[in-house]
């Protein structure tokens, strides 16, 4: 191991070490406890237990991850079920599409009416 020592100042000598040099030089990235040893080892078993439970899942949410036990299941829901759990009816559908095409037809009306007086008091 090569060491050098170097003086900031003439009031402190550090000394330095290619350690860490020929530890990690063909290391793309290193994290901090890699570098300077592991500190805090509970922590990382704990996030080791919590990561291993979704080894398998293709997605998880942040309730999953952070244990929030509030019951999401009927939130769990597609569109396709929901559609096929609401009461709708032919008729019900219908009378929506009829609205929808009247209030249209209204704000189009409202809409050439607000630009013919607009144009009215320009000119």
């Amino acid at each position: 191991m090569e060491c050098t020592c170097v003086n900031l100042h003439n009031s402190l000598d550090i000394e330095e070490t290619d350690e860490a040099r020929k530890k990690f030089s063909n290391a793309k990235s290193i994290s901090s406890s890699q570098f300077f040893g592991d500190q805090n080892s509970a922590a990382d078993v704990d996030a080791k237990v919590t990561l291993s439970k979704f080894s398998g899942s293709s997605a998880i949410s942040s309730a999953d991850l952070f244990g929030d036990s509030r019951d999401n299941s009927r939130a769990d829901v597609s569109a396709s079920n929901l559609i096929n759990r609401l009461p709708f009816q032919a008729q019900d559908i219908s009378s929506l599409k009829n609205m929808a095409g009247e209030t249209g037809k209204k704000l189009t009306s409202l809409a050439s009416n607000l630009m013919m007086d607009l144009q009215d008091r320009i000119l």
